[in-house]
Formats: C-alpha cells, structure tokens, sequence
C-alpha cells in the first residue's frame, strides 16, 4: 500500500547526514552546532534540481534574515518583541520574493542571535558557517542520486506493450459479429501509466540537470497522443456491425502496426501501406444498403485515426537529432 512505502534512497542519506553535519559543526567549534544537522535535514530534496534551487533561495533569505537582525536587534536589543517584529518583516518578505523555502530555516537562525543577546560579526560568522556546512552537506548527499533511466525505460516498455496488445485486439474484434464484450477499460489504465511514464521522465530530467534532455518526456507525449487515436478508432469499431468485406484489409493492418510497434520504428512504411490500403477503399464499389455505408463510414474513421496514430510517431521520429537517435536508439 502507497503509505507503507518509504523512499529508502532518501532515508539513508538523511540519516548518515544530518549528524554528520552536526559532528562537523562542533568539531571546529561552532555554537549552537546540532542546528547544522536540522539545515540538512530540510536541504535534501527528492531531486538534485529541487535541493539546489531551494539551496539558492535559502541563500537568498539568509541574507534578507541577517540584514533585518541586525538593524532590528542591534536597535531594539534582542527580545522576544523584536523577535515577533523581525519574523512579520522577514516572512512578509519571502512571501514577497518567493523565498518559502528559505522561512522555517532561517527563523530558527534568528533566534541564535535572540538567544544569545547579541547581533555581532563573530555571531553572524557562526550562523554563516552552520549554514554552510548544514546546506553544502544536502546539495553533497544529493549528488550521489541514483538514475532513475532503468525505470523510466522501463515505464517505456510498458506502455509500449500496452498499445501493442490494444492494437492487436483491434484487430481480432474488428472480425467479430459480436462486440457487446469489447469495452475500452484499457485505456484507463494506460492513461496512468502514462501519468507514471511522465512523472519519472520529469524526475531524470531533475535529476540530470539537463533541461534540453527531454527525450522521454518527447517520448511519453507521443504515446499519449496516439492514445487518444486509438480511443477514437475503439469507438469506431463498436460501430461497425457484423464483418465488411474491407474490414479484412484494415483487420491484417492493425496486426501488421502492432507486429511493428517499437520505440526505433518511424512509420513511415506504414503510412506507404496506408495510402496503398486508402487507394483500394476508394476503388471498392459504393455501398448499397444503409448498413454497408455506416459500416464504410466507420472504416473510414478508422483509417484517418491510423493516419493521425502513424504521422503522430513518424513527426516524433522526424524531431529527434542525431544525437538523441545515437544516444537512445542505438
């Protein structure tokens, strides 16, 4: 169940962290030294990108935080009043600059120099240094991020079967006089597939630190468009009724794209196959009966929905640069 699972990757860097940081902050004298492992604690993101921007915004903060203690304090005298004006100043401002991030860490900060009476550079110096060692001990813990390339491949290989069996169903029950059985649950549980795909493509990406490498959230896009097609040609087939004489053609085609489907295949014969097949519908004799031309209709939709399926993974195929093909394809 999702509240039993623990991120185990996170929950050792934290545990071998924080005291670590706490042990570095006394070994070279700092007062209030355990505060060092609580700045780890909440420096440590789930990825390298979210650890190092909030890094910056905790900076950030830091210095809004000591400037407004020293003018406060050094005026006022340290006090829990003074304490209270600071903190109505300092959130007003984070909230102002959207430095959230950098709040709960720095208002423990002011209060060493609430604790201590005193707003001095030594102070100051002291606050510098825990901070320093809490955070650069985070954004070092982080670094050592495991990729997250298998599961995405993975995540890939998944979806891809999935469609591969849906196409492949297509086929068979494109064939079958009765359909009442044929029901499009499938899709559902692709959809969030799909969800997962993105949220671990999103996640490498962080990871990484190469925003330009979006060759999987690309990939996942794509899919998820052609699923919308094949939602599409799904709705089609359960209009067909009984078994046209030109549902045999399309039939053998949806087997030969699922036979097909894989990441390196850029469809492009396929679509050649298509218009072939698009040729010969148009050559067919006209339907006679109202059956024949709702069926001819729906076969119809069936084939502009493959075109959309097909040009969806060859535009996909035409996008990616020589780099990307060498990297993922080979």
């Amino acid at each position: 169940m999702d509240f039993l699972k623990v991120d185990y990757i996170k929950w050792l860097k934290l545990c071998l962290a924080v005291p670590l940081a706490m042990v570095a902050a006394e070994a070279i004298g700092l007062a209030f030294a355990p505060s060092a492992g609580i700045i780890t604690l909440l420096t440590v993101f789930n990825t390298r990108q979210e650890t190092l921007e909030a890094a910056l915004k905790r900076v950030a903060a830091f210095g809004i935080m000591t400037v407004l203690c020293k003018l406060l304090f050094g005026i006022a005298g340290c006090s829990i009043p003074v304490y209270a004006v600071f903190l109505c100043l300092f959130l007003y401002s984070c909230y102002r600059l959207k430095l959230e991030e950098g709040i709960a860490m720095n208002a423990v900060l002011a209060t060493h120099y609430l604790s201590t009476g005193t707003v001095s550079l030594a102070m100051i110096g002291n606050e510098a240094l825990l901070f320093s060692i809490g955070a650069g001990l985070g954004i070092l813990v982080n670094l050592i991020m495991p990729q997250n390339l298998r599961i995405v491949r993975e995540k890939q290989k998944e979806t891809d079967e999935r469609l591969r069996a849906i196409l492949k169903r297509m086929a068979a029950y494109l064939l079958r006089e009765d359909k009442s059985d044929y029901t499009g649950d499938c899709f559902a549980s692709v959809e969030e597939l799909l969800e997962s795909f993105q949220r671990e493509a999103v996640k490498r990406m962080q990871n990484t630190l190469n925003s330009s490498d979006r060759y999987f959230l690309k990939y996942m896009h794509m899919r998820g468009k052609q699923c919308e097609s094949l939602k599409d040609i799904y709705g089609s087939i359960k209009e067909v009724s009984g078994v046209p004489a030109q549902a045999f053609a399309l039939s053998a085609f949806l087997e030969e794209i699922g036979e097909s489907f894989h990441e390196m295949n850029n469809a492009q014969a396929l679509l050649v196959r298509l218009k072939a097949l698009e040729e010969d519908y148009r050559e067919a004799a006209l339907p006679v009966t109202r059956s024949e031309f709702e069926n001819r209709a729906a076969l119809l939709h069936i084939m502009r929905c493959l075109k959309t399926f097909l040009q969806k993974k060859s535009s996909f195929a035409d996008t990616l640069t020589k780099e990307e093909k060498e990297r993922y394809w080979h």
